[in-house]
């Protein structure tokens, strides 16, 4: 079942959380691809240092953070990979959770080409063209509740976000405890 607005007007801790286990869903071609969702990083907009929007930061690279929750928001890092985050909460309040890593739902072939956030914008050809989209209504990417229950999830610091300060700190990072498809135990 297709995730409805409701779903993603949480805080963002909690839909951090709460992503865990939900298929994100992409057409290709004449196809739809699906993949669950198995670690996520939350982003605390205002009041979070490691955030794009601390004290409510605007520019032209932030506005998808403002937008409702169920929105694409895509920045590239290090001029070469895209970043998938989904934004939370109600509109003006900038908080976001970044996709880390993903796992197939069909069996594929060879190396691991999602388990990190970077490679699996890669290997699904997810980039700008995709900003801004709404989850709720998109046909080209959405999310869907197959029923899966996580049966333990693991919180621990966000990674590389050493200039964040004390905020460095918080654990919103989370994952699915043993999942073969986390980015980093």
């Amino acid at each position: 079942m297709r995730l409805k607005r409701s779903f993603y007007t949480n805080d963002v801790y909690h839909l951090g959380k709460a992503l865990l286990g939900k298929v994100l869903c992409i057409k290709e071609g004449n196809s739809i691809k699906r993949y669950r969702i198995v670690e996520t990083e939350s982003y605390g907009g205002a009041t979070d240092r490691a955030s794009h929007a601390y004290q409510y930061r605007r520019t032209k690279r932030t506005k998808p953070l403002y937008l409702i929750g169920g929105c694409v928001y895509i920045y590239l890092i290090y001029g070469m990979y895209y970043m998938l985050n989904i934004t939370a909460n109600k509109k003006e309040v900038p908080e976001a959770v970044l996709v880390r890593a993903l796992e197939p739902l069909v069996h594929q072939n060879g190396k691991i080409k999602t388990n990190g956030p970077g490679k699996l914008c890669k290997y699904l050809g997810i980039d700008k063209a995709f900003n801004q989209l709404d989850l709720t209504t998109s046909d080209i990417l959405y999310l869907e509740d197959d029923g899966y229950i996580v049966s333990e999830i693991v919180e621990t610091k966000r990674i590389n976000i050493d200039y964040a300060e004390e905020d460095k700190d918080r654990l919103w990072r989370f994952y699915i405890k043993n999942n073969l498809y986390v980015s980093k135990k």
